[in-house]
C-alpha cells in the first residue's frame, strides 16, 4: 500500500468488488475497459486481456476509508519500462486540487520505484486533474478526457519515499 497525507493506494482486493460494481455503472469506466478488451485482442496476445499479467489496478481512498476512484496501469512493457495510465475518481467525490495532486504524485512515485517503470502516457476523464496538471509538458485536451506524458527518470523521488 502506498501513503501521502491523506491518499492510500492500495491494490484491488476482492473485498473491493462491491464499489468497484458501482464504478461500473459509469459510462466511462465501461468503455475504457471495452476499449482496453479490443486492443488486447487485436494483438492476438491471449495473455495481454484486462487484468491480465500486464495491468496493475489500484484502489484509491481516504485514510477514513472513503473509496474516492481507482487507477489501472495497462499495456506495462517491462522490458522499455513504460505503460498507460488511467485514472477514475468517482463523479460525486468533489476532489480538490490538492488531493488531485497528492493523487498524481503518490501514483507516480509508486509506479517508478515499486514497478521499476520510466515512461508513463496518463488517461482521464475527470476534470480535477485539468486544474492541477496544466503546466505538465504534452497535457492535452482530447475528444474523451484529457491525457499526458511523464518520463518519470526525470521525476526526483527521496529514497525514503518508497513505498
Amino acid at each position: 500500500m502506498g501513503e501521502n497525507g491523506k491518499v492510500l493506494i492500495k491494490d484491488l482486493e476482492k473485498k473491493d468488488k462491491s464499489i468497484f460494481s458501482i464504478w461500473l455503472q459509469d459510462i466511462n469506466v465501461v468503455k475504457f475497459l471495452i476499449d482496453l478488451f479490443k486492443v488486447s485482442r487485436e494483438k492476438d496476445n491471449v495473455l495481454n486481456i484486462p487484468f491480465g499479467k500486464n495491468r496493475k489496478m489500484f484502489v484509491l481512498e481516504t485514510k477514513e476509508g472513503v473509496k474516492l476512484g481507482f487507477c489501472m496501469l495497462y499495456d506495462i512493457d517491462w522490458q522499455q519500462k513504460r505503460s498507460s495510465m488511467y485514472i477514475y475518481i468517482e463523479k460525486k467525490k468533489d476532489l480538490g486540487i490538492e488531493t488531485a495532486q497528492e493523487i498524481i504524485h503518490s501514483l507516480l512515485k509508486r509506479t517508478a520505484l515499486k514497478y521499476n517503470l520510466k515512461d508513463i502516457e496518463v488517461h482521464t476523464k475527470d476534470d480535477v486533474f485539468l486544474k492541477c496538471l496544466r503546466e505538465i509538458e504534452h497535457f492535452k485536451k482530447e475528444e474523451d478526457g484529457y491525457s499526458f506524458h511523464i518520463a518519470l527518470d526525470e521525476i526526483k523521488i527521496p529514497a525514503n519515499m518508497a513505498q
